[in-house]
């Protein structure tokens, strides 16, 4: 079997005023390959341009898979 990479995704839970129960953000064209670091980093981010705290975050990564 061949597996061929194709698409990466990331979808961020933020909990805060006027969804508690959490609000997502999602992003689409992320590198292959995304680390613990990164994310942290990402959800810092989001947390520092709004008044929302990062609760989690789901990577969804595509792959083709061909049977040879």
């Amino acid at each position: 079997m061949e597996k061929n990479w194709l698409k990466t995704a990331i979808a961020v839970t933020m909990s805060g005023e006027g969804h508690e129960e959490g609000l997502k953000r999602s992003f689409a064209n992320m590198p292959e390959t995304v680390t613990d670091d990164q994310i942290k980093g990402l959800g810092s981010v989001l947390e520092a341009v709004s008044n929302d705290k990062f609760d989690f975050a789901t990577v969804t990564t595509t792959e083709k898979i061909v049977n040879n």
